[in-house]
């Protein structure tokens, strides 16, 4: 890529440091970044821009030929009594804005009394305008989720939802990976799976309601 002045600006700017700081962080010289800056300079030279790169990269992702924003970390532990919830929150933060957002569950090797609370903020996440399907082992009466046979290999929790991976690692540990990768590699897994599976009586009476709503519209 070729790094501009803007983004080089803005990119001083989200990490709060000064054009000495960037010098002396990543071992190009101050002039050079404040000529480039000024636009009294308006190519940098390959190594310099490597260099550059080579520091800012580790934080900042560079979006397009302006754009910049902070980069995300690729991976967070979630931990406590409450890392449900903050599962949750983190599915609610990423799906918010995108068109046709969806979270996908899949799940089994999982205590009764924790399937019933992931299926109740579930149920809070449809309320709330998102959308889901749940992949589980067991008899599970809400819409949208499909049993796996009792034979098969116990799953630990996994959820995926945009680029963004939750897998459970204990019972009060969850692992979230932000990967496009990974996300779309477990998405179809979950595809086949889905269609291979009986469709739930919960599911065609919600299907049947819609059904009706639209004929009534």
């Amino acid at each position: 890529m070729s790094l501009t002045p803007d983004q080089l600006r803005a990119a001083r700017a989200l990490l709060n440091i000064s054009q000495d700081d960037l010098a002396k962080e990543s071992g190009v010289a101050v002039t050079s970044i404040r000529q480039f800056e000024l636009g009294t300079t308006t190519n940098l030279q390959q190594k310099t821009e490597n260099a550059l790169l080579a520091f800012l990269a580790e934080k900042i992702e560079f979006i397009g030929a302006r754009g910049v924003a902070l980069r995300e970390a690729d991976h967070l532990v979630l931990e406590g009594e409450t890392v449900i919830a903050q599962m949750f929150e983190d599915i609610q933060a990423h799906l918010s804005g995108q068109e046709d957002g969806e979270a996908l569950f899949l799940y089994g090797d999982t205590p009764c009394s924790l399937q019933s609370k992931i299926v109740d903020y579930c149920l809070l996440l449809k309320k709330d305008g998102f959308s889901y399907r749940s992949i589980s082992q067991g008899k599970n009466e809400a819409a949208f989720v499909r049993v796996i046979p009792a034979n098969f290999t116990p799953l630990p929790l996994q959820v995926v939802y945009g680029t963004s991976v939750a897998q459970m690692i204990s019972a009060n540990r969850i692992l979230l990976v932000r990967s496009p990768m990974l996300a779309e590699g477990l998405k179809q897994t979950f595809e086949m799976l889905w269609a291979t599976l009986p469709v739930s009586d919960a599911e065609i009476e919600e299907h049947a309601i819609v059904r009706g709503r639209a004929l009534r519209a």
